[in-house]
C-alpha cells in the first residue's frame, strides 16, 4: 500500500521569531506569500540583508509545520499526533529553552511518546558536550546536532535527509508487515491444504472400508443365493417327498426376498422408491402381514400372538404396501431367528399433538437369541458384516431396507435387545385419522 510522503516538522523553540525563520526556510505549506515577504523585510533590515533567510525556492518540497515553545508543549503535540495516526517525522529542538525543559530532556520525552520520531538539537552553548548528550539519550540514528546560527540550506537538508529517512523507515516497516502477512497467510492456506489432504485421505479410506465391506456382502449374497438355487434343485430332485417340498418352497421364499431386498435397496439409494398416501385398513393390514408368518411360527413350535389396543385407529392416511413391507420384514426375522419361545405383534396409540393426528407404535418382541453386542451400532448399516449371522439366514439387508423405508412415510426404527437373550423392534410412525 502507497501512502502519501510523512512531511510533518515540529519547532521546539522558545523564541517565536525562529518559528517564522524555520517556516520561510521550509516553505511551511499554507504560508501566507505577504506575510513572507514582510518577515523577510523586518530579519533583512535587523541582521542585514545576506543574513536574513531565504524563503524556500519554487517548486522544492514544502514541510507541514508545527511549532512549540517549550518542551511540554511539544510533548503534547507529539502525543496528539501519534493518537492521531499522524505522526511527526523530524524535530527541531532548541538546547536551552528557560523556564520549562532543556532540549536533551524534551528530546527524551518526546522519544518516550514517539521512539520512530527523527530529532536535531539546536545549539549554541557548550551546556552539553556530545558525550554527555549520548549519555544521557543514548547513541542513536535518530539525533543529529545542529550549531547556531543557522545555515538555511543545511536545515532543509536536514528536513529533507531526516523525513526521507523516516519515510524509508516506514516503508520499510510496512512492506515487512505484508510479508509477514504474506507468510502468514501462506501458511494458512498450507495448513488448509493439509487439512484438506487429510480430509480426502479420511473420505478414501471411508470409500476404501465401504467397498471393501460391499465386495464381502455381494460375496456373502452370492454364496446365499447359490446355496438357495441349490437346494431348490435338490428339492426339484426330490418332488415326490414332501419333506423336500417344503425346504424347498422355503428356500425359494428366501432366495425371493433377498432379491427383493437387494433391489428396494437400489431404488432407495437412487432415490425412486417414493411414498403413495391413501386409505389404509390398518387391523387388515395387520392381520395380512401376520398371517402367513403365523403359520410358519406354528411349524417351529412357536407361540405367536397378536394384539391391538383399543385405541388404534382403524381407518388411516398411510402407504399401505410400505407399512406392510416393514411389518413383514420385523415379523420374518422374529419368526426366523427364534428356535424356542414365540413371538408376540402388539400395535398401540402414543399421545400425539392433537386428536386429527394418531401416533402409531408396532412391537415385534420375540425370545431368540438376541443381538450380539458388536452388532448394537451398526445393525440398519446395509453392508455392515453381520457377526452372530448363520451363513444360512439371508443377506442381512431387511433391517437397513425396513428403516429407510419406514422413514419414508415419516417413521423410525429402533431396538430394545435384552440380556440373555430375545430381542423387541419398534416401529413408531404418525399419521392422519379417517
Amino acid at each position: 500500500m502507497t501512502h502519501a510522503p510523512n512531511r510533518r516538522v515540529l519547532t521546539v523553540d522558545d523564541t517565536p521569531s525562529i518559528h517564522d525563520d524555520y517556516r520561510k526556510i521550509l516553505g511551511a505549506i499554507g504560508e501566507a506569500g505577504t506575510q513572507q515577504k514582510s518577515l523577510a523585510a523586518a530579519r533583512a533590515a535587523f541582521f542585514g540583508k545576506d543574513s536574513a533567510p531565504k524563503p524556500a525556492e519554487a517548486g522544492a518540497t514544502s514541510f507541514e509545520i508545527t511549532s512549540a515553545l517549550q518542551g511540554q508543549e511539544a510533548l503534547e503535540a507529539v502525543k496528539l499526533a501519534v493518537a492521531e495516526g499522524r505522526p511527526y517525522a523530524v524535530a527541531f529542538v532548541d538546547i536551552r529553552m528557560p523556564p520549562g525543559w532543556d532540549g536533551v530532556k524534551t528530546i527524551q520525552e518526546l522519544w518516550k511518546a514517539d521512539p520512530a520520531l527523527q530529532c536535531v538539537i539546536c545549539t549554541a552553548f557548550s551546556d552539553y558536550s556530545w558525550e554527555q548528550t549520548v549519555e544521557t539519550l543514548g547513541r542513536s540514528d535518530r539525533l543529529l546536532i545542529l550549531k547556531k546560527p543557522f545555515d538555511p540550506v543545511e536545515i532543509r537538508q536536514l528536513a529533507t535527509a531526516l523525513t526521507e529517512k523516516w519515510n524509508s523507515t516506514a516503508r520499510e516497516f510496512e512492506a515487512r508487515g505484508e510479508i509477514m502477512a504474506k507468510e502468514a497467510e501462506a501458511r494458512s492456506y498450507a495448513a488448509s491444504l493439509e487439512t484438506a489432504n487429510q480430509a480426502l485421505r479420511t473420505s478414501k479410506a471411508s470409500a476404501d472400508r465401504s467397498a471393501e465391506i460391499k465386495r464381502a456382502f455381494l460375496e456373502r449374497l452370492t454364496e446365499d443365493v447359490g446355496a438357495s438355487l441349490r437346494d431348490i434343485l435338490d428339492g426339484l430332485v426330490q418332488s415326490g417327498r414332501t419333506t423336500g417340498l417344503e425346504a424347498t418352497l422355503d428356500r425359494s421364499q428366501q432366495l425371493m426376498e433377498t432379491v427383493a431386498r437387494a433391489l428396494d435397496l437400489t431404488r432407495l439409494e437412487q432415490g425412486t422408491l417414493g411414498v403413495e398416501l391413501g386409505p389404509c385398513d390398518l387391523f387388515t393390514l395387520v392381520e395380512e402381514a401376520t398371517q402367513v408368518h403365523r403359520a410358519r411360527a406354528e411349524a417351529k413350535g412357536l407361540s405367536f400372538e397378536v394384539s391391538i389396543a383399543p385405541e388404534v385407529p382403524r381407518q388411516i392416511e398411510c402407504d399401505g404396501q410400505r407399512l406392510a413391507q416393514v411389518i413383514d420384514q420385523l415379523i420374518s426375522n422374529a419368526v426366523r431367528f427364534t428356535e424356542a419361545g414365540g413371538v408376540r405383534i402388539s400395535v398401540h396409540a402414543e399421545p400425539s399433538m392433537t386428536w386429527s393426528v394418531a401416533r402409531i407404535r408396532v412391537d415385534i418382541e420375540d425370545t431368540g437369541d438376541g443381538i450380539h453386542p458388536r452388532e448394537t451400532g451398526s445393525l440398519f448399516e446395509p453392508f455392515a458384516p453381520k457377526v452372530a449371522q448363520k451363513a444360512s439366514s439371508g443377506s442381512g439387508l431387511g433391517l437397513a431396507v425396513a428403516k429407510q423405508v419406514a422413514r419414508l412415510f415419516g417413521g423410525d426404527l429402533s431396538f430394545d435387545a435384552r440380556p440373555g437373550g430375545g430381542t423387541t423392534f419398534h416401529l413408531t410412525f404418525e399419521t392422519k385419522r379417517l
